[in-house]
């Protein structure tokens, strides 16, 4: 296709919701950390398992565990924070610095233990979590160094 003559209809959306197909036998909750798998479908994300891009935080709970890949759809936020689980000891001095998934719900800052790293955004404050332990507010539309 050449290059536009005229004005052309992109059917542009902003993305900072995004929708995604689950796949099989998975059950993704509301605001956990999810990527796609290497078939492109929706999962948690979990540093033991290879081969995950990360895309966002999810938005609703989708239950397709009796299903097969894509059988449920699930919205993704592409853009702001949350605050996750640190599963390091993450310090004031770690602001900034690439904040890497240890689980849906755990972050931490460096890649000891990690047996995939996978980067979800940078450090934006130190804060507690809904349940109320220690956690990372992770900015995940900032570029990762």
């Amino acid at each position: 296709m050449a290059a536009l003559t005229k004005a052309y209809e992109a059917k542009h959306r902003p993305t900072l919701i995004q929708q995604y197909k689950v796949a099989g036998s998975t059950t993704i909750y509301k605001g956990a950390l999810v990527g796609t798998n290497s078939s492109g479908y929706l999962v948690p994300m979990a540093h033991g398992i290879a081969n995950l891009k990360f895309v966002g935080i999810a938005e609703e709970t989708a239950d397709n565990s009796g299903g097969s890949n894509g059988d449920k759809a699930c919205n993704v936020a592409k853009s702001g924070s949350g605050v996750y689980a640190d599963a390091g000891t993450a310090t004031q001095a770690d602001i900034g610095n690439a904040v890497n998934v240890v689980s849906d719900n755990e972050v931490q800052i460096g890649t000891l233990g990690l047996t995939n790293v996978y980067a979800v955004g940078v450090l934006v404050a130190l804060e507690t979590t809904s349940t109320g332990v220690a956690g990372l507010r992770v900015r995940i539309d900032t570029k990762v160094n």
